[in-house]
């Protein structure tokens, strides 16, 4: 029978762990994490333009760093469009282009007691609906933008932690 103990490599390994987490500052660890969600945003873009009419969804994709989940060991990028509220410049209406959507008629039709307009049952059933009819085709360009980047963004964050190890071991 033939014995090993392990107890040696499993220190080896647990050390060189501690001396690569060292290495890997907070700053290193967002030039990393950014590198990736800059794939993404970019790809995004370039999806965004080819059905752009005003370019505001163009002009409003972007990268947000979600401070509540990122921490000293980790850090969580999300690559979204800015949306405000309707008749800003913000693009609001970036999931109804994503996913499509149900056009619905104009209300025209007018309560001859209260001079209101009245009639919601078109807006109703749309709001049931909520995404996707063959009304209003979708025009995709988030989800596309993540299932053709994926292994270029880890290819990117790979070579940005590389200059980072590098950088930081050059102290």
């Amino acid at each position: 029978m033939i014995g090993f103990d392990a107890s040696d490599l499993r220190r080896a390994v647990s050390a060189t762990v501690d001396q690569v987490l060292a290495s890997v500052d907070q700053p290193a660890l967002r030039a990393v994490g950014f590198a990736g969600a800059e794939i993404f945003r970019d790809e995004a873009k370039r999806n965004a333009q080819s059905h752009a009419k005003t370019w505001t969804i163009w002009r409003n994709i972007i990268v947000k760093r979600l401070d509540e989940e990122s921490d000293r060991s980790r850090q969580v990028y999300l690559v979204t469009v800015r949306k405000g509220s309707f008749g800003g410049s913000d693009a609001f209406y970036w999931r109804f282009v994503e996913y499509g959507h149900k056009f619905v008629p104009k209300n025209t039709k007018v309560s001859k007691r209260t001079g209101r307009k009245i009639g919601w049952a078109a807006h109703r059933r749309a709001a049931a609906l909520e995404y996707g009819t063959a009304s209003a085709p979708a025009y995709p360009f988030m989800r596309p933008a993540y299932d053709s980047q994926k292994a270029f963004a880890v290819d990117a964050m790979t070579k940005q932690l590389k200059l980072q190890l590098e950088r930081n071991a050059s102290r």
